[in-house]
Parts: C-alpha cells; structure tokens; sequence
C-alpha cells in the first residue's frame, strides 16, 4: 500500500471511531467537522514512517473487528487529568497497559514535551490559541486537557509493535535535530495556505 493510501485509511477509521464517541454532556461539534478532523490527523501522519503508519492501521483494524472505539479510549484516559472523579468511576473498565507500553510512551512523551516547549519559545502567539503544554498549565480538574495528556493518552492506545516504531520515528527525529513537533505544524499551516509558521505568528501579532 502506497503511503497515501495507507494514511487515507487511517484517517477514515479514525473519523469513523471520533464521530461515533459518546460525550458525557452533548455532543461536540468537532465531531460533526470531518474536514478539519482530517488536517489535523494527516499533519501528524505525515511525520510518522511507512512501518509505523502500517502497524498503526493494524491496530485499528484490529480495534475496529472488536467493536473498540480507540478513540472512546483515548478521551476516557483523558479524563484522569481533566475529570478525576469520573475517571475513577470508569478507570477498571479500560484496557490494562502493560509496563513495556507505558515506558515506551513515557520515553516518546518526553522527547515531544522538550519539542513542544522549543517550539512555543519560536512561535508563542500560535501556542497561545491552543492547549497548554502540560496538566501543570491547564490545572488538574479543569476540564481542559494539555498537549501531554492528550499525546500520553492517544500513545496508550496503541499496540506495543506500534510504540516501538513510533519511538523508533522520534529517535531518528532526534538524531537528524527534527522537531516533530514543529513538523506537524508546519504540515497544519500549509493546509491552511501559509507557507511558513512566521507567516502565521506574524499574522497573528498583528504585523
């Protein structure tokens, strides 16, 4: 399978497991808007290598032929940082994680807090529109999660052959001095028309 190929089937489970998540509340609108759902997969897609988009689309085939939501799963472990006492009421009824996946996502999470924090250091008007980097600046409780707890939530739903590839992706981002995290913004912007993230920082100061 061609790399588009392979991200445009990704991309059609994962918009189909989104849509179908079930809010405590009402439901979101971002459910309901599949274009900016997909800039915003395919901008992280695009970092990822073929081995790694490959194994990824196993794991939602895999979820998907057992009636698992993954991302019914990503927002419930969400919920430890943002809702607390609702997450202990759910918590028992979510897929264990083994100890070999939460050191993999501990050693990948730490590599993207560092990106991000470089990144809002070049670009603080742009981070100023989105999430805060970490449960520290959104507030445990708040309901407002952080770019962290959003990775370190996602990260948990993939299989450990997955894990494995992606930190292989973030070390070899490491080794070549490739901030992913900046990658996938710039891959955002330009489905937005800029060129250049300056473009959007300076746009957004008001120069």
């Amino acid at each position: 399978m061609e790399r588009e190929e392979l991200i445009k089937s990704i991309l059609e489970i994962e918009w189909e497991m989104f849509t179908k998540v079930q809010n405590a509340d009402e439901r979101a609108s971002c459910q309901d808007n599949k274009p900016i759902f997909m800039v915003m997969r395919k901008a992280q897609a695009d970092t990822w290598g073929m081995d790694t988009l490959a194994s990824y689309l196993n794991d939602l085939k895999v979820a998907k032929e057992n009636q698992i939501n993954l991302m019914t799963i990503k927002y419930a472990r969400m919920m430890e940082i943002t809702f607390p006492e609702e997450y202990e009421a759910i918590k028992n009824q979510l897929p264990p994680v083994t100890p070999k996946a939460r050191e993999l996502v501990d050693e990948i999470a730490k590599y993207y807090f560092k990106w991000s924090i470089e990144a809002s250091g070049k670009y603080p008007m742009l981070f100023s529109l989105g999430r805060p980097i970490t449960a520290t600046g959104s507030g445990t409780g708040n309901h407002s999660a952080s770019i962290d707890n959003y990775l370190q939530s996602e990260l948990l739903t993939y299989s450990e052959a997955t894990l494995e590839l992606f930190l292989k992706d973030t070390l070899e981002a490491v080794d070549k001095d490739v901030n992913l995290s900046l990658e996938i913004l710039k891959y955002t912007a330009k489905s937005y028309g800029f060129e250049t993230l300056e473009a959007i920082e300076i746009k957004l100061s008001g120069n």
